[in-house]
């Protein structure tokens, strides 16, 4: 390879320089970005590691908060998800609301199963929506509003488009804690 290089001309020499600095930097640059992906994947795996730890460590003050909780919860009045979407459904037609709801979704742990539904009502008139909602209030802690979003009616002034994710808390029984 050096005899080859020596026999160049200097212009050539330059120009194979040139081709090796180019492609040198270009692997240089692209070896620093995967670097630097893998040093912030670290560090977030770094983070992730020590909320876990956080967590872990205070195991026993979280179950023990979460059990005082459940203490004052009333296991009759929490619903699974298909009470949800009738009362929901129920609450809506009192109120005067004609609402369209999505399937439940259910997110549980050991003690307790968060069930929520979306619900979307077009065309409602503010008084239906405010019925619904001290309606929906009165229901706390076992019924809950987590989403609101409300907007005009473009085509109906003085008429809203409603959407809202509502959940329901339902209280796990262990075979242990079953009467």
């Amino acid at each position: 390879m050096k005899a080859w290089f020596v026999a160049k001309l200097l212009r050539e020499k330059l120009l194979v320089i040139g081709l090796v600095l180019l492609a040198s930097i270009i692997w240089l640059s692209a070896a620093t970005s995967h670097l630097s992906k893998a040093r912030l994947a670290f560090k977030a795996a770094g983070a992730e590691l020590t909320t876990q730890s956080y967590w872990l460590d205070n195991r026993s003050t979280i179950e023990g908060a979460a059990a005082e909780a459940a203490k004052n919860l009333d296991s009759t009045k929490t619903k699974d998800a298909t009470f949800l979407v009738a009362e929901v459904m129920a609450m809506a037609k009192r109120a005067g609301l004609a609402v369209n709801t999505e399937p439940p979704r259910t997110l549980g742990s050991a003690q307790f199963a968060v069930h929520t539904v979306l619900v979307s009502s077009r065309r409602a008139d503010m008084g239906s929506v405010l019925r619904f909602y001290q309606e929906l209030s009165s229901r706390a802690p076992y019924l809950g509003l987590e989403e609101l979003s409300i907007q005009g009616d473009r085509g109906a002034p003085g008429m809203l488009n409603v959407n809202l994710r509502i959940a329901s808390v339902e209280l796990i029984r262990t075979a242990a804690s079953k009467p």
